[in-house]
């Protein structure tokens, strides 16, 4: 079996469903947080079974600490509880993948049809490359869902932004409106916000990385290929201290649009390597050259070298942590 990679969804013998989030597991399970449950309450259908969507990763931790508490574990690696699927409570893995090929093979639906045309739109990227995640893999879609397509692959991700780009100029796909961006920025942030809606609507636009295609939104979203995939689970340690509020200079942004978001930086404080974004917010928030300002927690990074970094997005809505760029060079 391949090893599953972020944006694979897995489910389980219980019947729940997880969103794999990480490149690195443990030998004997995966690491993933609940996003579905079976709910008699649900308003989604998944093999004919109703099912709920968990709102928050706080309500997560809530839910399986009181039903299913044989999905948590203590991670030595992170000093934290953790969310993870034993690999004897596997039941079926997910792949984008082989969900995009599926719906390739018959588009029967109108949102299916939507799907397929993107697909052709960015037909430069090889079939095997790209794949469709979220409810849409799942079956969980309605037909005013968005659409989660993944692109597989640095490069291709970098040909997809700019396949996007030019398909809005031409006409062929459509960017969002202010409406849009407004209705973003109040999912992303329904209590309290770090940023202003101007700001986020800024960092956003010059992101090229979510279009419309029929009225439908979209995102295109990375996962790197196998082989540029370099550690293994458990080569590094994390031990988080507490909250900093630094400006940083971002040295390298090859992977601003992984998960997490990964920005090297040159601090003020000479052992802060790294910026780790953990929540799609701030994915591809800033690029090389920038001076950004952070606000999150500082951790301490042990391995073949020791340093420091800081994350962003410790929870889902992150509402006190941030990253702005202050200076952009684009």
């Amino acid at each position: 079996m391949m090893q599953p990679r972020i944006r694979d969804f897995i489910e389980t013998k219980d019947g729940l469903i997880f969103a794999v989030v990480t490149y690195y597991h443990p030998k004997d399970r995966y690491i993933a947080f609940l996003r579905y449950y079976p709910s008699d309450q649900g308003s989604r259908v998944h093999k004919n079974k109703k099912y709920s969507k968990v709102a928050s990763t706080q309500e997560s931790f809530i839910f399986l600490k009181k039903h299913y508490p044989q999905y948590l574990f203590f991670s030595d690696v992170t000093g934290s509880y953790l969310q993870s699927v034993p690999l004897n409570m596997v039941s079926k893995i997910y792949f984008p993948w082989i969900g995009l090929k599926k719906v390739s093979e018959n588009p029967a639906t109108p949102y299916e049809k939507k799907i397929f045309r993107l697909s052709q739109i960015f037909s430069e990227i090889p079939e095997n490359k790209k794949g469709i995640t979220g409810s849409a893999l799942l079956g969980l879609h309605t037909e005013m869902s968005d659409i989660d397509f993944v692109i597989y692959g640095l490069d291709n991700f970098q040909k997809a932004r700019r396949i996007l780009r030019d398909s809005i100029k031409e006409g062929t796909l459509s960017n969002l409106s202010r409406k849009h961006w407004t209705k973003s920025f109040k999912k992303r942030f329904p209590h309290k916000s770090p940023l202003s809606l101007a700001e986020f609507i800024w960092h956003e636009k010059r992101k090229w990385h979510k279009g419309i295609i029929d009225e439908t939104i979209f995102d295109i979203l990375l996962v790197r290929n196998y082989k540029e995939i370099h550690e293994q689970y458990s080569q590094k340690k994390f031990r988080r201290k507490y909250k900093v509020t630094l400006t940083c200079t971002v040295v390298d942004s090859s992977l601003a649009f992984d998960y997490p978001a990964i920005f090297k930086v040159e601090c003020s404080d000479p052992l802060i390597k790294e910026v780790y974004s953990y929540t799609h917010t701030y994915v591809g928030q800033a690029f090389e050259g920038e001076k950004i300002k952070v606000r999150g927690y500082l951790e301490e990074v042990q391995g073949n070298e020791s340093y420091k970094r800081i994350v962003v997005g410790t929870s889902r809505e992150a509402e006190d942590e941030y990253i702005k760029v202050i200076k952009p060079v684009r």
